[in-house]
């Protein structure tokens, strides 16, 4: 596999030199320089010095965060068409599954993620359980599983949308219906406020109480509006960090609602729900700042690398044809800082700021204006994975 590595190991000086910096919040900084030291970014500003330092002439170039794939199977399969580790179907509840020990360092090096701009993925259980355990967030490049770990218990992941019913379906198994994938989550929340011995020392109300205490984010996938709108009231008046996930039927009254929301493929031919996406709501609710988020999975397993740059420019070609005012930077939120707040890792990942990982992208051009854009050197903790060499 050619990957163009050079192996700095993150630990040298480099200096990224006068490079167009889109820093993932919104601001654009000319001819900016960033000095990365051990992994870290330590200092941006123009004129930098660094004696010894590697230097990289951006002059020109697009110098972005690494995009952040918020929910995904990334890490989970040894190969194309093998069993994928985040998908335990023996039981609907499994909130006590923890995807760290799913995760193939392998696995996540296969497709070469870095090379569509993507440096890390919020990795999580597939959609087939109603809970299917906690998730978490790993580089894109690295060499063992601690290292390429951002956060492990990042999230819990579950989901009430039709996989369920159709992997429990056929089975003659709850839940088999909505009603049954409701019952099962009210049945484990009163649990979780029980006092029987039994129930505190459960392994499942041990793993879901802390979402109930506001300690642990809920990412659920909702296809549809009346499965959103049965989940905010599932939740209303507790303290839940609640992500609506996949979420083609929102609208405009998710506004006033106290969650955050990771799109599904917009892409995706065989997907019934995404053609029917309301863009004019969802702007509105981005121009109104509402977490969003973009991904490229959504109910699909083995989607390629390339498909979260498409789903933003679809999001882009919407915005244009909607007269809308989203921007290539709104844009960039929504691959980079927004799913790094959702995900709980914004003090590490999402934004070129000082004292953060240096994840770095250098684009030939603004890749979210342009499919020309190339991302010619790509920098993960420190370490150049793609481009320039030694």
């Amino acid at each position: 596999m050619e990957t163009g590595i050079k192996k700095n190991g993150g630990n040298h000086l480099i200096l990224i030199q006068k490079g167009t910096v889109h820093d993932g919040t919104g601001r654009i900084l000319a001819k900016t320089d960033i000095l990365i030291d051990a992994g870290k970014i330590v200092q941006i500003g123009q004129n930098l010095k660094a004696p010894g330092a590697q230097v990289i002439d951006a002059e020109g170039k697009c110098v972005m965060p690494g995009w952040i794939d918020p929910l995904s199977g990334w890490g989970t399969a040894a190969g194309r068409g093998q069993a994928r580790d985040n998908d335990e179907t023996s039981d609907p509840l499994t909130p006590q599954l923890d995807v760290v020990y799913a995760f193939d360092p392998d696995s996540m090096m296969y497709q070469e993620l870095w090379g569509y701009g993507i440096t890390a993925a919020g990795v999580a259980a597939s959609n087939n359980n109603v809970l299917g355990g906690s998730a978490a967030v790993f580089k894109a490049y690295g060499r063992t599983t601690e290292a390429m770990c951002v956060k492990a218990n990042a999230a819990m992941k579950g989901s009430v949308d039709e996989k369920v019913k159709q992997t429990y379906g056929p089975r003659n198994s709850a839940p088999m219906t909505k009603m049954g994938i409701f019952s099962a989550l009210r049945e484990l929340i009163a649990k979780c406020g029980s006092e029987k011995e039994e129930d505190r020392k459960d392994p499942k109300v041990q793993a879901f109480k802390p979402v109930l205490e506001g300690k642990l984010p809920l990412i659920l996938s909702c296809n549809t509006k009346a499965e959103a709108d049965a989940v905010l009231k599932l939740f209303e008046n507790k303290p839940v960090k609640l992500v609506l996930a996949n979420m083609y039927q929102l609208d405009e009254s998710l506004l006033d609602k106290d969650c955050g929301l990771i799109l599904g493929d917009l892409t995706d031919g065989f997907n019934k729900y995404n053609a029917a996406v309301n863009y004019a709501a969802l702007f509105s609710l981005i121009e109104a700042g509402k977490p969003v988020a973009l991904s490229a999975f959504g109910d699909a397993v083995s989607p390629g690398r390339e498909i979260l740059m498409w789903n933003a420019h679809g999001l882009m070609a919407q915005a244009r044809r909607l007269g809308a005012s989203l921007s290539s930077e709104d844009v960039l939120k929504m691959l980079t800082s927004v799913p790094a707040q959702l995900l709980g890792v914004e003090d590490r990942i999402g934004s070129l700021t000082e004292g953060k990982d240096a994840d770095i992208v250098i684009w030939s051009g603004n890749p979210l204006e342009t499919f020309r854009a190339l991302p010619e050197i790509v920098v993960i903790s420190g370490e150049i994975v793609k481009g320039e060499q030694a």
